[in-house]
């Protein structure tokens, strides 16, 4: 039994880390490409950030993948936001750079809003209605 929680909680440790590092390219490549081609980039950027904050809220249990992936994703356009020492900007302060960095606030909310819905629904105990583990089976 003890063998099974292990490699419970290692995988679980390991799709955190691989939805992070996820997170982490998708805002290097999301920030360095919403600019590029009005409006198609940001399309794209948005709609990739999107597809991967979802996918990870659906395929994996419970939200700290999600988490990770959104708070990765998040803390690389914080960095990139600002101008650098030497001049140069990656977001800049226009409709595109403001477009990519709250709709990515956006979509990492509705993605950690979205309800968990792998587990079944159980009836409360004093509920009348059965749930459908005290449904008994029919005969034909």
């Amino acid at each position: 039994m003890p063998d099974r929680r292990l490699a419970a909680l290692l995988a679980r440790a390991g799709s955190t880390a691989l939805a992070a590092l996820a997170g982490a390219v998708l805002g290097i490549v999301g920030s360095f490409t919403h600019q590029s081609l009005p409006p198609l980039g940001i399309v794209l950027a948005l709609g990739t950030a999107a597809m991967l904050l979802t996918g990870v809220r659906v395929t994996t249990r419970g939200r700290l993948p999600t988490v990770a992936a959104a708070a990765l994703l998040g803390v690389v356009i914080a960095l990139l936001a600002p101008v650098s020492p030497s001049g140069s900007v990656v977001i800049p302060g226009n409709l595109l750079g403001y477009s990519w960095v709250v709709g990515v606030g956006v979509i990492a909310l509705l993605a950690l809003a979205w309800p968990d819905v792998q587990r079944p629904h159980r009836a409360a105990p004093s509920s009348i209605y059965e749930s459908p583990e005290e449904k008994e089976p029919t005969a034909p």
